[in-house]
């Protein structure tokens, strides 16, 4: 039986750009990495809010969740007691 051929992915732009280069002798540019890195900032800056407001929301969750608890323990009967 004889294997089918499958096509093999196109090589990406960077790629191809960088063969063109080297077949005419030119350099590729490489693009500013402070643009990259002031990006970079800016959205760690933002993941760590949206972090910050995470972690916020859970501890007044627990919160919450603990005086109801503590409610529902003081107003409790106690076993053997006699309900009203």
């Amino acid at each position: 039986m004889a294997r089918k051929s499958t096509p093999k992915a196109a090589p990406s732009k960077k790629v191809r750009a960088k063969r063109a280069a080297a077949r005419t002798g030119r350099l590729v540019a490489r693009p500013e990495i402070s643009e990259y890195r002031a990006v970079e900032s800016e959205q760690t800056l933002r993941v760590r809010a949206e972090i910050d407001a995470a972690l916020e929301t859970a501890r007044r969750t627990r919160e919450e969740i603990e005086g109801h608890i503590e409610q529902e323990w003081q107003n409790r009967s106690l076993p053997g007691a006699s309900r009203r």
